[in-house]
């Protein structure tokens, strides 16, 4: 399962430089289903380290029914101008474990993987203009262009589960979406071999994704329980990933 999915919201505030004492920037619980029968969740959180001014990702995605069995977390870290700093990745299926300890400096990205019972070393040098992919909306929001509808973006971006720097592209529609008493944007992005739709709002928070070549969907809900239906995970496993449990109420569906 990409990451792709796992793109969150960023807020003007911090493009801008403005106080720090909103630190946490998203937070939310995505249901995610397949051919309409629901197989997992992912929890997201979007925050500024007001002490470093880094800005970092965290994520968790679960699947665990109807024939699947994985799971995968992602600690990103980049500058407050989206410059890619640091990642870790780790991905589970059945049996199979993957992890990913990467930096990225001056255009170049180290990292040491863990496959197959394999360690492996790699130093390689990425695009310039290269983000982690999970900083997109981000990148664009930051953009001339912003989010706006009947525009594209094109972009580098390293793809955080091979460590690829790769060309991708994204294209608004002209029209927006409304879902309920939200207007948003609907994206199609192509990028690392996948194709891949978001519906969004106009500062970057994505409320739902569909992958079409495998009609996997994830939509944000407002609590936890609605997003895992039933799905068990170990005690302490997302305070270990995030410091603490994930409330879910840092979103669009909690706008006043």
């Amino acid at each position: 399962m990409k990451n792709y999915i796992l793109i969150g919201a960023l807020s003007l505030a911090f493009l801008s430089g403005a106080s720090v004492s909103a630190e946490i920037l998203f937070e939310g619980y995505y249901k995610v289903t397949q051919f309409n029968k629901h197989i997992g969740f992912i929890v997201q959180r979007n925050e500024l380290d007001p002490k470093t001014k880094e800005f970092k990702t965290t994520s968790f995605l679960k699947l665990a029914k109807n024939g699947f069995d994985m799971t995968e977390s992602l600690q990103a870290s980049s500058t407050a101008e989206l410059v890619p700093l640091k990642y870790s990745y780790i991905a589970t299926d059945g049996k199979k474990t993957k992890t990913i300890d990467a930096t990225v400096s001056k255009n170049k990205l180290k990292a040491i993987i863990f496959e197959n019972g394999k360690t492996k070393k790699i130093d390689k040098k990425v695009n310039k203009d290269a983000f982690l992919s999970s900083a997109l909306y981000y990148m664009m929001l930051k953009s001339k262009v912003g989010l706006k509808t009947n525009s594209n973006f094109d972009f580098y971006a390293i793809a955080e589960e091979t460590i690829d720097d790769t060309k991708g592209s994204s294209q608004i529609d002209k029209k927006l979406v409304t879902v309920d008493k939200l207007q948003l944007l609907k994206i199609t992005n192509k990028f690392a071999g996948s194709e891949y739709e978001n519906l969004l709002t106009d500062k970057g928070e994505v409320y739902s994704s569909y992958t079409p070549a495998t009609d996997i969907r994830s939509e944000l809900v407002k609590n936890p329980d609605e997003a895992m239906e039933g799905i068990k995970i170990p005690s302490g496993v997302l305070e270990k990933i995030f410091g603490t449990v994930p409330t879910g109420q840092i979103n669009p569906l909690f706008t006043k």
